[in-house]
């Protein structure tokens, strides 16, 4: 995916976007956990699952464009271990063929649609929002900065390495065998720039007194009807992943 992670923040434009971000980040959350829930070896159990994060997607009015590169990255990224699932799967063990493909088809069920859907509430949030859904939200002051850190320095660090490919493929380092000399290389230069860059984190929260400050009581936030609907909607997903687990196991 070529567009930047700030410029995916926040891009969407479906009804999603218009709910309370506690609500937005709670719902991504739900329906996550409900893709997670139902059985994806099961023609049933994939169907539900690819159903609830279309619905998720079209709901958040994610644009085609951050759509169309999230499906290439999951290809790209799940495809591969879900050949090597059917390929160390229980062929041969008297399992019928049409079953023994359900295991590695819901793998890769499973995976895009939790990528997807992460994408998706990813879009409809920006980073105020998420900064005040993890203020309204029952969450420590810590851990709330912490995981802020992480998506700006996420950030970063992406801009960081498009950088230092685009320099490597200036200088002719990703052709022949300098190509592989500057992969097998990148550990040593990438890695400990990222540790730097931890540290130096690290010590700024320090310095900013985030180990000190006192827990500060979040504002009420206010639901409006179209939230409550939203609440409904995915505690009806994830009851009825769990009917489709349960169903399943019995």
């Amino acid at each position: 995916m070529r567009a930047s992670l700030h410029g995916v923040w926040g891009c969407a434009r479906g009804p999603v976007t218009r709910l309370a971000p506690p609500t937005r980040l709670v719902a991504g959350a739900g329906v996550f956990g409900a893709c997670m829930i139902a059985p994806a070896a099961t023609p049933i159990g994939s169907a539900s699952i690819a159903s609830i994060a279309l619905s998720w997607l079209l709901a958040c009015g994610v644009p085609w464009r951050v759509a169309r590169a999230s499906l290439l990255l999951g290809v790209v990224l799940i495809l591969p271990y879900a050949v090597l699932v059917a390929w160390v799967g229980d062929g041969g063990g008297g399992v019928p063929v049409e079953a023994s493909w359900w295991k590695p088809a819901g793998f890769a069920v499973r995976g895009m649609a939790g990528m997807l859907v992460s994408i998706g509430t990813v879009t409809a949030l920006t980073a105020s929002d998420l900064r005040n859904a993890l203020r309204l939200l029952p969450i420590p002051g810590m851990v709330s900065a912490i995981v802020l850190q992480i998506v700006h320095q996420a950030a970063e660090l992406g801009g960081e390495t498009r950088r230092i490919a685009s320099a490597m493929a200036v200088r002719g380092a990703s052709r022949g065998r300098g190509g592989w000399r500057v992969l097998m290389g990148l550990p040593t230069v990438w890695l400990p720039r990222v540790i730097l860059r931890a540290e130096r984190v690290g010590a700024a929260m320090e310095v900013r007194g985030y180990c000190e400050q006192p827990v500060t009581p979040a504002e009420k936030g206010e639901l409006r009807a179209a939230d409550l609907i939203a609440w409904v909607a995915v505690a009806v997903a994830l009851a009825a992943s769990v009917a489709l687990r349960w169903v399943k196991v019995s």
